[in-house]
């Protein structure tokens, strides 16, 4: 079958009427603008009268710092956030909303305030904690703004006095606790003393100092002295070798009181030694015997010998005795010390740990005077405090007479029932015409250069219709909901039973163009390297094409396969859909028309949760009345961005 559309010719049945042929009634007489005028009065009068019958709505307020005030010369103190959440709920209190109802009935001098309740006045009242600070605003909202300051005011003076009130309670309980705990101190102070004391004297122990005592005194002693003892003993056994050493060694060990009298006797040897060398020099030896002036050298000198000789043993004697006896005066020294050591050590260690226990009660005791004079300075501070007289909330504004209303808004509100009045004018028309629409006889058609053999009844029907113009189309367009929705397996059908132009038109309605904007599109808007098509207009824009779309003008020679300047043009376009449609099998052939291939594309962007306000940037200009519409294709999340959604329809996906 072949893709295009014959002519069709419309002879309109004139024994019925013409089918185009209306009654001529006065608009005036129009029941549509007779139901629209009467639903519009309506509406729009009760609504303008509710809304300026509500009376007008007035605030006051103040403000409470609900902490005490940072002196000027420190840093202002982190937010309690739950201690101005513990004061609001103190605010909203069912006690002082009663109690504030009380002294406003006192000070009434009118009725009204006498007839309110507490629950009138928890109405009127709110407390908002200001973000990040100890800062709450109380509000008042109501009707009388002369009424609202006094009840602010009366409501943060209950609120104030019930503050004072509850911390001189609280701070009257704290002294009398703390007074208690003194007397409890006191008593287990005392206790402590006397146990320390008779503990000290039990076990004589005479100084907190843990030396000065007698025991561990004497122990100090004893090791100093056994110390001194031992060094005493290294210095004897030293000395002692060092005398055995030198006597091994020949040498001279004299007592140090006779080494002065061997010092002499040695020098006078040397001297007789050197004058009897000189005379050797001089004389024989027989002369000197036979001089008895000279012969008494050589005895005298072995008389000195004999003498040193004999000073050399005797000095060897006494001083190795000597040294062996302090040697053994030393170690004897060192084992008596150490005996006497041994024996006090377990006296020490007694008394040790008795004065550990000793330290341990002084600990306690001192323990317990740290907490006495915690508690008296923790008394004085709160005796001292004046709290009562200074409660921890300060009063930043008071409340004021407000002379402007914050509500209603009678003007917005009053355009919202007009356009509300005028929508439902609107709608109640439309269901006016649903409820009465009537089906018109179709007109007989004659279908000339087509040849048919046995035309089913359904053939005649898709026949019979005339094929509207893409002019007639964009009357209606997007106007309202009634256009047809085709699935994605319902346009791959149709594409695949198009031929190129029809694909090519399809694809660019997938895209977003209007059915002008296809008709329209010339050679020079295709960009083939960079794959875009450039679309004039009041909403211009650049669309961006797929790989099967793109493949499809590759075919045609990078443009369009009809002409944009033909005036034919849309017609043609219909017609090659309209046959597109029925060589495709698909239900209701007649209603696959451009609108629907286009709305089918905009439900498809919709759906997947596009911002109505961007639909534009992609489909073009559209009525305001059709994107409101196309509000319930909208899914109940945030919109999206266009970056966010795929803008290429699963239809275009292999159609070539």
């Amino acid at each position: 079958m072949k893709n295009y559309l014959p002519p069709v010719e419309i002879f309109p049945d004139n024994s019925t009427g013409s089918p185009y042929e209306f009654k001529q009634n006065l608009w005036s007489r129009s029941p549509r603008l007779i139901i629209f005028a009467a639903v519009f009065l309506i509406s729009a009068a009760a609504g303008l009268t509710y809304n300026y019958s509500r009376p007008a709505v007035y605030r006051s307020s103040a403000t409470l710092l609900t902490s005490a005030m940072t002196a000027i010369d420190r840093e202002s103190s982190v937010a309690d956030i739950q201690h101005v959440a513990i004061q609001r709920q103190i605010l909203l209190g069912h006690e002082l909303v009663v109690e504030t109802l009380a002294r406003l009935k006192a000070a009434a001098t009118d009725d009204s305030v006498n007839r309110l309740t507490a629950s009138d006045i928890r109405s009127l009242l709110n407390v908002e904690p200001v973000a990040k600070t100890n800062l709450v605003e109380v509000l008042a909202e109501g009707t009388d703004p002369e009424f609202l300051p006094v009840l602010i005011n009366t409501w943060i003076d209950v609120y104030l006095d019930a503050r004072a009130a509850e911390v001189k309670k609280s701070t009257d309980n704290t002294s009398r606790i703390i007074e208690d705990e003194l007397k409890g101190l006191t008593e287990k102070i005392n206790a402590a003393r006397t146990q320390l004391q008779a503990f000290r004297k039990n076990n004589d122990i005479s100084s907190t100092g843990r030396n000065e005592n007698e025991a561990l005194a004497r122990l100090k002693g004893l090791t100093d002295s056994l110390n001194r003892a031992s060094e005493e003993e290294v210095k004897a056994k030293a000395h002692l070798d060092a005398i055995r050493t030198a006597i091994a060694a020949n040498q001279t060990v004299v007592p140090e009181h006779e080494q002065r009298s061997l010092q002499d006797l040695e020098k006078r040897l040397q001297e007789l030694r050197e004058r009897l060398a000189e005379f050797d020099k001089k004389f024989t030896r027989d002369y000197l015997n036979k001089q008895p002036a000279l012969k008494f050298v050589p005895e005298q000198i072995e008389k000195l010998e004999a003498e040193v000789k004999k000073k050399h043993a005797y000095g060897k004697n006494i001083v190795l005795t000597d040294a062996e006896n302090k040697y053994a005066a030393a170690k004897q020294s060192v084992i008596a010390i150490r005996a006497q050591l041994d024996a006090h050590k377990k006296q020490a260690a007694d008394f040790t740990s008795k004065f550990a226990e000793h330290e341990a009660l002084k600990t306690d005791l001192e323990g317990l005077e740290k907490l006495y004079r915690d508690t008296q300075q923790r008394l004085v501070q709160i005796e001292t405090g004046h709290k009562e007289k200074y409660p921890q909330v300060t009063v930043i504004s008071r409340a004021y007479l407000s002379q402007d209303p914050i509500g209603p808004d009678y003007s917005r509100d009053a355009g919202i029932a007009i356009a509300g009045s005028l929508l439902l004018g609107l709608f109640s028309v439309w269901i006016f015409e649903f409820l009465t629409r009537k089906h018109e006889p179709q007109s007989p058609v004659t279908l000339a250069g087509i040849h048919m053999y046995n035309p089913t009844a359904e053939m005649l029907n898709y026949r019979q219709t005339p094929v509207p113009p893409l002019e007639q189309a964009k009357a209606g367009a997007l106007e309202s909901p009634s256009h047809r929705e085709l699935s994605s397996s319902q346009l791959k059908a149709l594409l695949k039973a198009a031929n190129l132009k029809t694909r090519q038109f399809i694809s660019l309605l997938l895209c977003g163009l209007s059915p002008e904007e296809a008709a329209s599109l010339k050679a020079d808007q295709i960009d083939m390297g960079k794959g875009t098509l450039t679309i004039p207009g009041s909403v211009p824009r650049v669309i961006t094409l797929n790989r099967s779309l793109k493949s499809l003008f590759e075919q045609s020679g990078a443009h369009p396969v009809w002409t944009a300047d033909n005036p034919n043009t849309s017609e043609d376009l219909a017609a090659s859909l309209l046959c597109a449609a029925l060589d495709s099998g698909l239900p209701d052939p007649i209603e696959i028309t451009a609108e629907a291939i286009r709305h089918s594309y905009i439900a498809y962007l919709v759906r997947q949760g596009l911002r109505l306000s961007d639909l534009e940037q992609i489909v073009g200009y559209l009525e305001p009345v059709a994107i409101s519409n196309y509000n319930a294709y909208s899914p109940p999340q945030q919109g999206r961005a266009i970056e966010d959604i795929e803008l290429f329809h699963p239809a275009l996906i292999d159609i070539t």
